[in-house]
């Protein structure tokens, strides 16, 4: 399969390192400074699950005509650059290309959906990865907890995500395909949203938080905005999250905070606030479902 990979960043690259099997068959989506040095040195990944390896694609470009059309597209950029860069590669897109976003967020593979305008197949997926940039080049994969999910939410099978999937597992990227699908990015986007909510309402530390009665009433608060607003979208299967991520947060060591909450902190320019927290809420008022302790959040950020 002649699979594309956009986005080589943290989650970019641990992909193509799972992938590292079948480099010849990659295409690295890079431009500028980042494409250069692809195609000078590869992609060097530093993993502490998939070992450390330099991944040399059998194409590194930023140019559609070039790339043609592909067997598998996966998107591995930020939310807030995914609208531009849909449009920008619409053309490498056929009908059967199957299309794996893995981007934070409910709402992913809809929106890629109508920025492709319908063309390709869009998969419904997820990420667990604990990645960071070194240097261009250059990235760090920590910890074991990494694993992806592809599905589809109306339950239909797709020969090119199980060929995936396994071609990931062959690579020690543990990865699943179609197992309550939507179920798990409800779980991912739960807790990540969950806790970013309460760290950004209260601008604070996990720690801050766990000792501070009012806040964890409020942590508990977004759970169960969470909660109804994945009941009302047809998700079963939760009805124990909030307990459950409730006692997971209090775990947490003092000084943890969500890698959204930090951009926000650092005073990025731009964050996955409007993707993640604001893709819920919105979500909400589509719905006319009431998530009053998420509102709060939103309203406050958006003042």
């Amino acid at each position: 399969m002649k699979i594309a990979i956009l986005g080589l960043g943290g989650v970019g690259a641990t992909v193509a390192g799972g992938l590292k099997k079948y480099e010849k068959n990659l295409i690295f989506i890079a431009r500028g400074e980042t494409k250069r040095v692809l195609r000078e040195k590869g992609l060097y990944l530093e993993s502490d699950k998939l070992g450390n390896q330099t991944i040399n694609p059998g194409l590194v470009s930023d140019d559609p005509k070039e790339i043609g059309t592909v067997d598998v597209l996966i998107l591995c950029s930020k939310s807030y650059s995914l609208e531009t860069a849909c449009k920008k590669y619409v053309d490498i897109i056929g009908e059967s290309t199957l299309v794996v976003p893995l981007q934070n967020g409910i709402m992913t593979s809809r929106n890629v959906s109508q920025w492709l305008k319908g063309k390709g197949v869009v998969s419904d997926s997820f990420i667990y990865c604990f990645s960071n940039i070194v240097e261009v080049g250059h990235v760090y994969n920590r910890g074991e907890l990494l694993r992806i999910g592809i599905g589809f939410a109306d339950g239909k099978d797709n020969e090119k995500a199980r060929q995936l999937v396994s071609m990931l597992k062959e690579g020690g990227l543990p990865s699943n395909y179609g197992q309550d699908i939507m179920m798990s990015i409800w779980e991912k986007y739960a807790m990540m949203c969950g806790n970013s909510c309460a760290f950004i309402y209260y601008d604070c530390e996990a720690g801050d938080i766990q000792k501070d009665a009012s806040k964890l009433e409020f942590l508990r608060g977004i759970y169960e905005d969470i909660l109804r607003l994945a009941k009302a979208s047809g998700v079963s299967g939760l009805e124990d999250m909030p307990e459950k991520y409730y006692q997971h947060f209090l775990t947490l060591p003092p000084q943890t905070i969500s890698s959204l909450y930090r951009d926000i902190r650092e005073g990025k320019e731009e964050t996955e606030f409007e993707w993640v927290i604001g893709g819920g809420y919105k979500l909400a008022q589509e719905m006319g479902i009431s998530v009053p302790y998420m509102e709060k959040v939103y309203q406050t950020k958006a003042e």
